[in-house]
């Protein structure tokens, strides 16, 4: 092979050309053979270069996803799983896509987890990513693929873009226990009533605000029931919005629903506020249990007391009520002393009446500037004049050249 002048780099070498009559001998023999090797080198390299994503070329490379709950959940209940990923490769990019599905609500529970671990004596590059998915129907369901675009550097230090793939995780979803009523479940269950007063003990005209904390771990916000009506006639309410929030923990998702409300009564007479019932499905006992907001019971104070919260009267209410007293009484002597007085205390009253009536004084000044002398004397003698200030306004009346009365 090393006398042949016309092989070319990357072809397949051809034979040598002989005559008819040449008898073969070892040599030629030994030259077509020896090809053999040649061309499997040569389709080896053609197939590296042509599929440089094979995995022996780029190391190995694993994608899982594995539940962490009951593989047989109930529609609405969590499942908890982790995507695993181990590579014996340096990560210089990444991206983790989960395919698209209408049979799920899922979030992620925790940011992802990059480390390294020891596995079979050899350092692995580890990540892992938790989340939780929430069945919406019954039936065999699949949640994934999920998929990793990785950029790896492989042993030559070069950059290849490779995806990694995890198949689908498979899940057997049974029906919602009970099939009336509003559905969702959780692992546990907390609720809180909160009252900024006491309710059976309010002020006149106060109001009351009642605040009923909904917690349940394993559940998202939106699958918490809406918030109970209350209506009744003797009490206006205000119901305020519902706050909806979402808070993650170490043992999992947390949905919490706050519903408030503003109570004033119509009248003083208590009422009550019947109990509400919130079933739910605990999936760590497996049965329906049911969550009770406690019957409240609204009213005033002072229905149980006569308008008087403590029972005694205060000093303001002493001196209120006596000067009602003393207001009524008077008020009843005069119209009294009016109706039933004799005709000679009648006129007794009105002359004082008269004469200290500053509306008879003015009418007095005006009669006199107009010069009407007569009015002016009839009006003096219901003021109380003095008599020598009557004696000069008469002279002035029944003599015309007698001077004119002052005012």
């Amino acid at each position: 092979m090393a006398g042949n002048p016309a092989r070319q780099p990357g072809r397949v070498p051809a034979a040598a050309p002989r005559s008819r009559t040449e008898a073969p001998h070892r040599h030629g023999t030994c030259h077509r053979r020896g090809g053999r090797p040649v061309v499997r080198l040569v389709l080896t390299l053609l197939a590296l270069a042509l599929f440089p994503a094979c995995g022996w070329a780029e190391g190995n490379l694993r994608l899982t996803i594995t539940a962490q709950g009951n593989p047989h959940p109930v529609v609405g209940e969590m499942v908890p799983f982790v995507i695993r990923a181990v590579y014996d490769r340096k990560i210089a990019n990444e991206k983790l896509e989960i395919a698209p599905s209408d049979s799920f609500d899922w979030i992620q529970t925790g940011p992802d987890d990059w480390h390294e671990e020891m596995i079979d004596g050899l350092r692995w590059i580890v990540m892992e990513r938790h989340l939780a998915i929430w069945p919406k129907r019954a039936g065999p369901l699949q949640f994934g693929p999920a998929r990793h675009r990785l950029t790896i550097i492989d042993t030559q230090s070069q950059r290849r873009d490779v995806v990694v793939e995890a198949k689908p995780l498979s899940l057997s979803v049974g029906e919602f226990p009970a099939q009336r009523g509003w559905h969702f479940t959780g692992r546990a269950l907390e609720l809180t009533d909160s009252l900024s007063a006491d309710p059976a003990r309010l002020a006149d005209g106060q109001i009351l605000t009642r605040r009923v904390t909904l917690r349940v771990l394993g559940a998202l916000p939106e699958q918490l029931p809406p918030r109970p009506v209350v209506s009744e006639n003797w009490l206006i309410t205000f119901a305020q919005p519902v706050e909806r929030n979402l808070i993650l923990t170490a043992e999992g998702p947390v949905a919490e629903a706050v519903w408030a409300w503003q109570f004033r009564p119509h009248t003083g007479e208590p009422g009550v506020l019947e109990p509400v019932d919130i079933p739910w499905f605990n999936t760590q006992t497996r049965r329906i249990e049911n969550a009770r907001i406690p019957a409240l019971t609204i009213g005033y104070a002072s229905f149980y007391t006569g308008q008087v919260p403590t029972g005694r009267l205060g000093a303001w209410q002493v001196a209120e009520l006596a000067g009602s007293v003393v207001l009524g009484l008077l008020l009843g002597l005069g119209i009294a002393a009016v109706r039933l007085a004799p005709d000679g205390v009648g006129a007794g009253w009105r002359r004082i009446r008269d004469r200290w009536s500053p509306l008879l004084r003015l009418a007095y000044r005006r009669a006199l500037a107009r010069g009407d002398l007569l009015t002016a004397r009839r009006l003096a003698g219901r003021i109380g004049l003095p008599a020598h200030r009557l004696a000069a306004l008469e002279r002035a009346i029944y003599d015309p050249r007698a001077a004119r009365p002052s005012r």
